[in-house]
């Protein structure tokens, strides 16, 4: 027992001694022995009290305090605002590379249809057979290209031996009552969306204001150049007879018949089909018009989608058509509703061509009284910001800006004035 006591003890003393000075131990038949490290240096020793303490600090800290979740979250927050502009500024340029890409499409499909044809595609504003307004008519350019984007098959669905249009009238105001139900024999080929025809930065939605067959929107629009009666820029010419755009318009029910002209080939664009321009963006109005007391109105929204009174059929100059649509204060619902909301239609409120009168994105007038003949300020408009796509007749693109001089403008829509430019800046 006493052996086993001093054992004991030897052990417990050896194991402190070489914990804290760095020994071993040799066992032996009387117990162990201590022998010390070579070198051998003490060790520091370190109090009961403070060992804990060095134990806790040692240990790995799981996770952020709050403060450094507040600056990570601040330096990812600083990190987003600097690359989101980059990013939708890089979606944007996508878009408008896409937007152009499709005038570019149609006006190749164009130069197509012209050469099977012999003449460019014709908007029909009103009825097709003379003196009958149930007769064929009211569809634009567009439906007419459709075999040349691709769309044979749409096309071929289309009955073009009747109207456009669920109701009777050709003239102000059954005119602007004109409209594509959804049980007209075309009402599907009308409500089909063609990507080609609309542009990826346009806002649209589809909508029952040009019908009840919910017509497709559309994106782009044809010149016609200058309205009626106009006496050029600075009065220098008589009253406009004549439509002076690079695209054909009809109405055969009108009798006035010198101021259309259904067949219209490069041959007839005096100026030169590299300075006359044949078609443009339009943006599409998403606005719906508001009842309220005292009938409906437009809710607030850019002036470029709304459709403003331009007056009456009179001689005016360029100039003077601009400072008179630009006094009216407030915007026609009835004008401005259908305004690019369906590309099937020849009518003149959905907007399928457009005038070089007003400035790219600037506000819509319309003439009244003129609805039938096509005469309709629709202005080139983007969301684009900066300009406006313009495909040009001889098939090339351009980004006109919103800086361009007025008699630039006026002249790039004229194909047969004569007009000289400077730049298109």
């Amino acid at each position: 027992m006493q052996k086993y006591c001093k054992s004991y003890f030897l052990q417990l003393i050896t194991g402190y001694f070489c914990k804290y000075y760095g020994c071993a131990s040799i066992e032996t038949g009387y117990g162990f022995a201590i022998r010390p490290e070579r070198n051998f240096m003490p060790r520091p020793f370190t109090p009961v009290f403070q060992r804990s303490s060095l134990v806790s600090q040692s240990r790995t800290r799981l996770g952020f305090t709050l403060v450094e979740l507040l600056v990570v979250i601040a330096i990812i927050g600083v990190l987003v605002g600097l690359l989101l502009p980059a990013v939708q500024a890089a979606r944007e340029a996508a878009r408008r590379m896409q937007c152009s890409n499709n005038l570019k499409q149609l006006s190749l499909a164009i130069h197509s249809y012209e050469s099977a044809f012999k003449t460019f595609p014709l908007t029909i504003t009103g009825s097709g057979v003379p003196g009958n307004p149930r007769g064929s008519g009211l569809y634009s350019w567009l439906a007419m290209i459709l075999p040349q984007v691709e769309q044979l098959p749409l096309y071929q669905s289309i009955d073009f031996a009747v109207p456009m249009t669920s109701t009777v009238g050709t003239t102000a105001p059954n005119y602007l009552s004109l409209n594509i139900q959804a049980n007209h024999r075309n009402a599907q080929a009308a409500s089909q969306v063609i990507s080609t025809f609309i542009c990826p930065s346009d806002a649209w939605v589809q909508t029952q204001v040009a019908g009840t067959a919910s017509p497709a929107p559309g994106s782009y629009a044809a010149n016609i150049g200058w309205v009626r009666q106009t006496t050029g820029i600075a009065g220098e010419s008589g009253p406009l007879g004549q439509t002076n755009g690079a695209m054909p318009i009809d109405n055969p029910a009108d009798t006035n018949r010198f101021w259309y002209q259904p067949k219209m080939r490069f041959r007839d664009i005096v100026d030169g089909s590299s300075n006359t321009a044949l078609l443009a963006e339009r943006v599409i109005n998403s606005l719906v018009p508001v009842q309220g007391l005292f009938g409906a109105s437009m809710p607030p929204g850019p002036p470029k989608v709304m459709s403003f009174c331009g007056g009456g059929g009179t001689t005016r100059t360029l100039p003077q058509w601009v400072n008179y649509c630009q006094g009216v204060t407030s915007p026609d619902p009835l004008y401005s509703a259908p305004h690019g909301k369906a590309w099937i239609s020849g009518l003149t409120l959905a907007g399928n061509t457009y005038m070089h009168v007003m400035m790219p994105n600037q506000r819509n007038c319309h003439v009244t009284g003129g609805e039938a003949s096509g005469n309709n300020m629709v202005t080139a408009s983007s969301q684009h910001g900066s300009g406006v796509h313009v495909a040009v007749a001889d098939g090339h693109i351009r980004f006109v800006n919103l800086s361009i001089q007025d008699r630039v403008w006026w002249g790039f829509g004229s194909r047969n004035g004569g007009e000289t430019f400077v730049n298109f800046e």
